[in-house]
C-alpha cells in the first residue's frame, strides 16, 4: 500500500530526505483506486520515467541507487 511504501522509503538510511519525499511523490501516480498495492515493474517502471524527465533532479547514479536499496 502506499503507506506501507512510505514506510519502507522511510528506513532506507543513506537517501536524503528530500529524495525520500520524491520518490514518493512520483510514485503516487501509480497509486489508483483500483489497485491498493504498486507492483515492483511499475516502481521501476517510475524510475526510468523519472531519469527521462528532464525537469527532474536525479541522475542515473541515483536511479541505480535507489534500484539496489529496493532489490536487496
Amino acid at each position: 500500500t502506499r503507506r506501507q511504501f512510505g514506510l519502507y522509503v522511510d528506513r532506507i538510511p543513506h537517501f536524503h530526505p528530500s529524495e525520500r519525499e520524491y520518490i514518493k511523490r512520483v510514485m503516487e501516480r501509480y497509486d489508483t483506486r483500483t489497485s491498493r498495492f504498486i507492483t515492483r515493474e511499475e516502481f521501476f517502471k517510475g524510475l526510468d520515467e523519472m531519469e527521462k524527465n528532464k525537469k527532474d533532479p536525479i541522475t542515473r547514479q541515483e536511479i541505480e541507487r535507489i534500484k539496489k536499496a529496493f532489490i536487496q
